[in-house]
């Protein structure tokens, strides 16, 4: 990937295609972790990539480029929940569609409707701590890179999240 960033880099609009299309998913599964709406999920994605594109070339270590993306995109995301978003939408209000997610067979739709069901109990500093560590596999302190967080704080959330999840549908793992 980082090749690619580096033709991305020297204005070669197809390498930044081909990026963006690498972690187009990853995108979207963090964006939904803040916002509901799925227009809103698309105006989040298309300005972060409207941004990525005009400061590419600012990108001073290509190895962070995707670190990088995310804490734009999740910077649009609050932007976005602030200006519509009077109070948190529970993620439950929203209505997922097949026709939503066209790359995806529809076990992997199922699978990813089960993981947002699942985390749909959880506030939403909890949800993108977990998204971010669980599926995205970020350390703790990339996560406080990312999100400008004390590792301490990440590491309370991500208890917190652990321990709701496992009250909610784990029962007790001690018995």
């Amino acid at each position: 990937m980082e090749e690619l960033i580096l033709m991305a880099q020297s204005d070669n609009e197809e390498a930044f295609t081909q990026i963006i299309m690498m972690i187009n998913d990853d995108l979207y599964k963090i964006a939904r972790s803040r916002i509901t709406n799925e227009s809103d999920i698309e105006d989040a994605i298309q300005e972060t990539m409207i941004e990525t594109y005009k400061s590419i070339k600012k990108l001073n270590e290509p190895t962070k480029f995707k670190k990088w993306i995310i804490k734009i995109l999740i910077n649009k995301c609050n932007r976005i929940y602030r200006k519509k978003y009077k109070k948190e939408v529970s993620i439950e209000k929203y209505e997922y569609g097949l026709n939503d997610i066209e790359t995806n067979s529809i076990n992997d739709i199922e699978n990813e409707l089960n993981f947002y069901d699942i985390i749909k109990i959880l506030d939403y500093e909890e949800r993108i701590i977990i998204i971010l560590y669980y599926m995205e596999e970020y350390t703790v302190k990339e996560i406080k890179k990312l999100l400008k967080m004390n590792e301490n704080t990440i590491c309370t959330h991500l208890h917190r999240a652990r321990k709701k999840l496992e009250k909610q549908y784990g029962g007790n793992r001690y018995e």
